[in-house]
């Protein structure tokens, strides 16, 4: 009796990183005034920390439990002359003044009391993570720009806002392109009668510019407002199921919930009457940004893997459709052959 060996395994080169965690509930920002960056003391910790203030509701959030949205209707395209840019390219920008149908960021001390600090206070931009750059800046009513924020030139020291204690300022958030955005802000102050500094924790903020591509709107529907790329990140596994984001996302599975049964399956199918191995998998069609390959070797070595071509079935299940990509070697005695699905996100 002939024996025949077939192997599945998912593969992606990408990190894997973290563990499961609870989730905390996600706040979204879509028009409302709210002071992004507030300042926060904690006279019996001694301890800074920077919040989000929305003081027409009367509440706070943390920088998990809040997320940023700036409509595609923001979207505008620089004149000539501006420093925030050259003529013609897009930025999307949220404006220092109210307008409708787009949140209205302020930066605050409001909530230190006098007499703890010195005058002024700063919130240092330390890193970003997106697509693009970050510029903040504040227009005067004669159209004068001060530029605050800038990463087109990297980040550092002046990439700084300096709120006084019991004050309150607005200015203009712009992001260079539509995406995910997370900017880690610290704040740091010193007491009256202190010679260093205390600082608050680096803490993120993020920001959903819009269109998210479509990955980031399948990262942003499970996790509006987590930022650790340990949970979120494509080659992290947060439900620890040996499935990683990115091939999640391909497959159409949930990724905070562990799978046992969604996975690819080798097989058997038969063609022009030569019986061959094959691989089947489930893909979601709303996984547009990413390309995947099947490929196939007789042994574990790299450099004998081959990418498969020929479909042998595809079914159409609705948002998904399950594809059989067959081999191009017939079984045989002694076959023993491998199968992966790569996947990588354009």
């Amino acid at each position: 009796m002939k024996t025949h060996r077939l192997s599945v395994s998912l593969f992606l080169a990408l990190a894997l990183a973290g563990a499961p965690r609870l989730r905390a509930q996600c706040h979204v920002f879509t028009h409302e005034h709210v002071d992004l960056l507030s300042v926060r003391w904690n006279a019996g910790g001694a301890a800074l920390s920077l919040m989000a203030s929305d003081d027409h509701h009367g509440a706070l959030y943390a920088s998990n439990q809040c997320v940023v949205v700036c409509p595609e209707s923001m979207r505008f395209t620089l004149p000539a002359g501006t420093p925030l840019g050259n003529e013609g390219e897009p930025l999307w920008i949220l404006p220092q003044n109210p307008y409708a149908g787009a949140p209205h960021l302020g930066v605050s001390a409001e909530g230190v009391p006098p007499g703890t600090f010195n005058d002024p206070l700063s919130i240092e931009l330390k890193r970003l993570e997106g697509p693009g750059h970050l510029l903040v800046w504040q227009a005067s009513g004669t159209g004068d720009i001060a530029i605050r924020m800038d990463t087109r030139d990297g980040i550092g020291a002046t990439d700084t806002l300096t709120p006084f204690v019991g004050g309150h300022e607005h200015y203009n958030w712009g992001f260079t392109t539509s995406g995910v955005y997370r900017a880690y802000f610290q704040a740091s102050a010193r007491r009256l009668d202190q010679s260093t500094n205390i600082v608050s924790p680096e803490t993120p903020f993020t920001f959903h510019v819009l269109p998210l591509k479509p990955f980031e709107h399948w990262t942003a529907t499970n996790w509006p407002c987590e930022c650790d790329l340990a949970i979120i990140a494509p080659g992290a596994d947060p439900d620890t199921d040996s499935g990683v984001n990115a091939v999640e996302y391909v497959l159409g599975t949930d990724p905070r919930v562990a799978t046992l049964s969604a996975w690819p399956t080798g097989g058997l199918v038969t063609a022009d009457g030569l019986t061959y191995g094959a691989l089947t998998y489930t893909r979601d069609k709303a996984a547009t940004d990413v390309s995947y390959d099947v490929v196939a070797a007789s042994s574990l070595t790299w450099a004998d893997w081959q990418t498969l071509t020929t479909v042998h079935e595809r079914v159409d299940l609705g948002s998904t459709e399950r594809v059989t990509v067959r081999d191009s070697v017939p079984i045989g005695s002694g076959f023993q052959r491998f199968y992966r699905l790569c996947v990588r996100l354009n």
